[in-house]
């Protein structure tokens, strides 16, 4: 199982989305999922209607993110990925490192509803979630799994909770209620300093390209 995770918030602005999707499909994502320590790709699209409105999330290696074959990635961007990458509106890329995981999920995530916190009491928000909360949460039908990340580099809350989700319905039930109405939730909010919440549906699993696969997009001069 891997121990990170990269995520990537992004909007296409001055790129037509088909050129968007083409580029993430047919050279993005394959020169990542050619490692093998990236283990899989999983793109989504915003399901609650704010931006960004595209999310790619990567469970990763931590460590590999750290090497010279990752950083060779993005060193030598081939010219057609250096025009989308300039001309995208949003590009938000963000590592974080595993802390906690429970639940089961059978096959890929449909819905993943993410909320990031930061809080002045670190230790007793995250006792609070894998003590009352996500025990609250896992009795509600349709709720997979659930992890826990720590922010190691980039924007957003120092805690990414992620839920695995079958659909957002789930969030208007009287159990969803319950989890998110206890006495304890409200003391331990009352010491968080930063938060933010989105959902989002998934859109395409990324494919690990086969054996001899070459960048279509590098030059010819290049091949």
């Amino acid at each position: 199982m891997s121990d990170g995770l990269l995520a990537v918030y992004s909007d296409p602005g001055q790129v037509p989305l088909q050129r968007f999707h083409d580029w993430y499909e047919q050279e993005h994502i394959p020169l990542r999922l050619q490692f093998p320590e990236f283990e899989n790709a999983h793109r989504f699209e915003a399901a609650d209607g704010l931006r960004p409105g595209w999310l790619a999330n990567y469970d990763v290696e931590l460590a590999f993110l750290g090497t010279d074959r990752y950083s060779a990635l993005r060193a030598r961007r081939t010219p057609h990925e250096q025009s989308i990458v300039e001309n995208l509106a949003t590009l938000d890329r963000r590592i974080y490192s595993l802390d906690y995981e429970t639940g089961p999920l059978e096959g890929e995530p449909q819905y993943q509803v993410i909320v990031g916190l930061t809080s002045q009491a670190e230790d007793g928000l995250l006792d609070w979630y894998r003590t009352e909360h996500i025990p609250l949460l896992l009795q509600i039908p349709g709720w997979r799994r659930i992890r826990q990340f720590r922010l190691v580099q980039g924007a957003g809350e120092r805690i990414l909770t992620i839920h695995d989700i079958d659909d957002p319905a789930a969030c208007d039930t009287g159990l969803w209620k319950k989890a998110t109405s206890t006495r304890w939730r409200e003391q331990v909010m009352s010491d968080v300093t930063s938060r933010s919440r989105r959902i989002f549906k998934m859109y395409k699993t990324g494919q690990r390209p086969p054996a001899g696969w070459s960048n279509p997009y590098t030059p010819i001069e290049e091949k």
